[in-house]
């Protein structure tokens, strides 16, 4: 009798996690924000690396008198690195202003 019920737990466990394995949320466009908290966050602390970067771009025009054309210029005089956005976009610099490919300015 104990072994029919390990057993028949054991399929409702598998058929879970075959079941939460095909979710939509493996099939969502990358280019896109998430939704819910976890998209949230990720764009909370997007916004902080832009702003962080913004303001090393800032410091680098006021003491070397013309403004960085890459992130990389700001290595590592005025950041350890360049942060990467948690959802996987990519920053670029466009005048004094920081965009995300994923989250914009």
């Amino acid at each position: 009798m104990k072994l029919w019920l390990v057993l028949a737990l054991f399929l409702v466990l598998l058929a879970a996690m075959v079941a939460g394995c095909t979710s939509e949320g493996d099939s969502a466009d990358p280019t896109q924000p998430k939704e819910g908290p976890v998209g949230q966050a990720g764009s909370a602390a997007c916004s902080a690396n832009r702003k962080m970067m913004e303001s090393a771009i800032q410091v680098y025009y006021n003491i070397e008198g013309v403004y960085p054309t890459s992130l990389q210029q700001l290595v590592p005089e005025y950041l350890e690195s360049v942060p990467a956005c948690p959802e996987g976009g990519t920053y670029t610099i466009s005048g004094t202003k920081v965009i995300c490919s994923i989250h914009g300015s």
